[in-house]
């Protein structure tokens, strides 16, 4: 197959250029615009050119007319009569020929259309022949002959500047070009140039001894991800020494030490809430008013076991993971990690509980920038893993950034702030079903407490092992039958407002009842706690006429199961709920 000739690029942009119609038009109007500037600047006498255009009186085309022997001559009334109809017969004709395209685009006989079109042209060229002739214009005919001749060769000198112009405007261009194109390759070779220099002084200073090549070498890991090497040099933290200490003497020494320690007071249902809900969830929400403890409670935590707590105030514009875990800068060449990122990466060199607080973490939708935590904490424990960053060839990471992702260590717990109000979002059933949701509906009045207040040393595996024991322990546990009374109540919710709820839901409050008890509560009282928060929480927006009666209904249902006054925080929020639909 032949090949084809690839035609210029800047001869391809002139020809593109004059097969427009209009590009043709606007250089027509263009070359009678120096024709009747040189028509000006070629008579002798002329008032409009010494009071109007003075720009012609001298310049570099009039110094090359000069040069050639063209002198100024005394343009008579004829010359200038003959010279318009010259320019006038021009832009009729581009008129004329504009109007006759745009008849024959209606009209189909073109050949009348043509025969009229040109009958017109000869008519008014005929009649610009007689004016000019009664104004005299041929008398000197010699004269003008000569006056047109040095006309063209004022328009050629003109164009030829324009043209002179144009080729130096292209040769700078390419003179820029050809430029650029050396400065990249001299760049290039500077790179190299300056690589062999750093490898060569390397080997000098290793070879002498001034040196070792860890301590000369920067390796691909420090330089992307320098908090997290920092981190990984510091190394493994000795062994927590546990404090022996029972489940139920846990929730009573906490709450001495945060009375009388510190003046917060923290009653016992809700302490025993919170250390089962770490038993039961990676995810805990303490939601309520602001102003009622809720950020204090996992500092007081850290504070009395001696674990890690971590408080990251949640910003109404995050809305993926890189707000929480920061980005790779393509500019700086290195990743920019959040202090959320580095305390989470450092967890995995301790055995202490370690708390990541997500403060007012619904000032944003959490959906958006929690996404990843809530899926992967659905897998079992060694699959907990994140992507942080998308590795390349040959690039080393950091030793607990195994192929670019951050592994969540089982002895984190992700803790959430949310206040109850208008400034914030509604929190979804997505994350309220993954989650453990501890309320704080009003401020906690003092209390007083003779227990022990010291501080004790607890360890995440140590924390885990002990609600693990009591998950085990037959007696803690829901039996079979009190399985299938609490089923009734489920079964209610399901027939009467249209509430299901997955085997998660069922699978925590297995896993948070035993843990409950053991912390010294009653299997009822987690039963009323799971049930409001997991289950008739999802009744809240209902506002049907049937919702009111059916509330009742339910009241009296779980009377009659547990008695009157058992399921206390299920019973205060059917008032809730009953007192708005009034």
């Amino acid at each position: 197959m032949e090949n084809k000739k690839t035609r210029s690029p800047l001869i391809s942009f002139v020809v593109n250029i004059f097969k427009s119609r209009t590009s043709r038009t606007v250089f027509v109007l263009f070359v009678l615009l120096l024709a009747t500037l040189g028509m000006f600047m070629l008579d002798e006498v002329n008032g409009t050119r010494l009071y109007h255009l003075t720009f012609l009186e001298s310049n570099v085309v009039l110094s090359f007319l000069e040069l050639f022997g063209i002198d100024r001559i005394n343009i008579g009334r004829g010359a200038w009569v003959i010279f318009l109809f010259i320019v006038g017969f021009v832009l009729f004709l581009m008129i004329g020929n504009s109007i006759e395209r745009k008849i024959l685009e209606h009209k189909a006989n073109s050949k009348k259309v043509r025969i009229v079109y040109y009958s017109i042209v000869v008519g008014v060229f005929v009649l610009f022949t007689v004016v000019a002739f009664l104004l005299g214009a041929f008398d000197s005919l010699a004269k003008t002959k000569d006056l047109f001749l040095n006309l063209i060769y004022t328009l050629l000198i003109c164009l030829l500047f324009i043209v002179v112009i144009f080729i130096l405007a292209i040769a700078l261009y390419y003179f820029v070009k050809l430029c650029t194109y050396c400065g990249v390759i001299a760049v290039t070779h500077l790179k190299k140039f300056g690589k062999q220099v750093h490898k060569e002084h390397k080997r000098t200073l290793v070879e002498s001894g001034e040196a070792t090549e860890e301590d000369y070498e920067l390796t691909s890991a420090e330089r992307v991800f320098p908090a997290l090497v920092k981190i990984d040099k510091k190394g493994q933290e000795e062994a927590t020494e546990n404090t022996e200490i029972q489940l139920n003497e846990l929730a009573l020494q906490f709450q001495s030490y945060a009375a009388n320690v510190h003046k917060i007071y923290y009653g016992l249902p809700l302490i025993r809430s919170f250390f089962a809900g770490l038993g039961t969830s990676r995810l805990i929400i303490l939601e309520g008013l602001s102003g009622t403890g809720k950020s204090m409670l996992p500092r007081m935590f850290s504070e009395f076991t001696g674990s890690k707590a971590f408080f990251a105030p949640v910003q109404a514009t995050w809305r993926d993971k890189t707000d929480v875990l920061g980005f790779y800068s393509e500019f700086a060449k290195t990743f920019k990690t959040t202090q959320f990122l580095e305390n989470l990466y450092a967890a995995s060199y301790t055995d202490k509980a370690n708390l990541m607080v997500l403060d007012e973490m619904n000032l944003s939708r959490i959906e958006y920038y929690f996404a990843d935590f809530l899926s992967v904490m659905e897998y079992p424990p060694e699959d907990w893993k994140i992507r942080v960053h998308e590795i390349q060839a040959g690039q080393t990471l950091p030793e607990k950034l195994d192929a670019g992702l951050v592994t969540v260590p089982e002895n984190t717990w992700f803790i959430g702030t949310a206040n109850t109000d208008d400034s914030t979002f509604t929190i979804t059933d997505k994350v309220y079903d993954r989650a453990v949701v501890i309320d704080f509906e009003e401020k906690n009045h003092p209390i007083k407490t003779k227990y022990k207040s010291d501080a004790i040393s607890l360890s995440a595996e140590k924390l885990s092992e002990m609600f693990a024991e009591a998950e085990n322990d037959a007696e803690k546990r829901l039996s079979n039958q009190e399985t299938d009374k609490f089923l009734k109540v489920c079964d209610f919710m399901k027939d009467a407002f249209n509430v299901r709820f997955g085997n998660r839901i069922m699978v925590q409050i297995e896993s948070f009842v035993p843990i409950y008890v053991a912390l010294g509560g009653t299997k009822e009282e987690a039963l009323d706690f799971m049930f409001a928060r997991k289950i008739l929480r999802k009744v809240d927006g209902m506002f049907e006429d049937f919702v009111k009666d059916e509330l009742a209904n339910l009241s009296r249902l779980i009377t009659s199961l547990y008695g009157k006054n058992v399921f206390k925080e299920t019973e205060k929020l059917i008032a809730k709920f009953t007192k708005r639909l009034v």
